[in-house]
């Protein structure tokens, strides 16, 4: 999905991809980490997960095109937040949570090296040809041995187009050499209407943990 498509989404109200009380997956392979740890999470829509990892401890920082999507996480949670812009982004910080969406071009964000990183919905919502520069770009975001929490989902591709897109366990494999697949569920309830029209009668979502966590 390209810049336009993916405002005039969030403008329409579109966002199928949205998961209304976050993730469980997260809640049940989230490793602890310490205390205070900065957690990037790409792409982060309004996701509740934000606010979950604030619960536990953790310092938030999202990147979100869409500054619609940024207003209604802190709307939907009912958290006052305050707004800045920077380098050409905009910047909504929670009050009373460590909790902050930058909202802009993924690449194009800068920030100091994080702790930690959670992906349910950023890599399975690129097209193959951008997702080895998101992989880079998030690399260079992170420190040495940070945590990585990656969520992929895998289903026939030839039937269905994304977003969001299947992501086999081999390209996850070539990207990140120190991640391993250490769950899968069946998520074929949760399969959009458009993929059901197409024929998709099965989606898999799978867990992906580095080893060093």
């Amino acid at each position: 999905m390209r810049t336009e498509e993916w405002l005039s989404r969030w403008e329409s109200g579109q966002t199928g991809w949205h998961q209304q009380g976050g993730s469980s997956a997260l809640r049940k392979f989230w490793p602890g980490v310490a205390a205070g740890s900065r957690v990037l999470v790409p792409l982060c829509g309004k996701s509740a997960d934000l606010l979950w990892l604030a619960d536990q401890g953790c310092d938030v920082t999202g990147v979100e095109l869409s500054e619609i999507a940024a207003r209604s996480f802190f709307d939907e949670a009912r958290i006052p937040y305050a707004e800045s812009r920077s380098a050409g982004f905009g910047f909504f910080r929670a009050q009373g949570h460590s909790i902050t969406i930058g909202c802009g071009d993924y690449f194009d964000f800068e920030d100091q090296p994080f702790d930690a990183l959670y992906d349910r919905a950023a890599l399975v919502a690129l097209p193959p040809d951008l997702r080895p520069a998101y992989v880079q770009h998030t690399r260079d975001l992170l420190k040495p041995g940070a945590v990585q929490l990656l969520l992929t989902l895998e289903y026939d591709q030839s039937r269905a187009g994304g977003p969001p897109f299947s992501v086999m366990p081999d390209e996850i494999e070539g990207y990140w050499r120190g991640l391993r697949r250490i769950a899968a569920r069946n998520d074929t309830d949760s399969i959009p209407p458009k993929f059901r029209q197409a024929g998709v009668d099965r989606i898999t979502e799978a867990v992906w943990l580095n080893s060093a966590a």
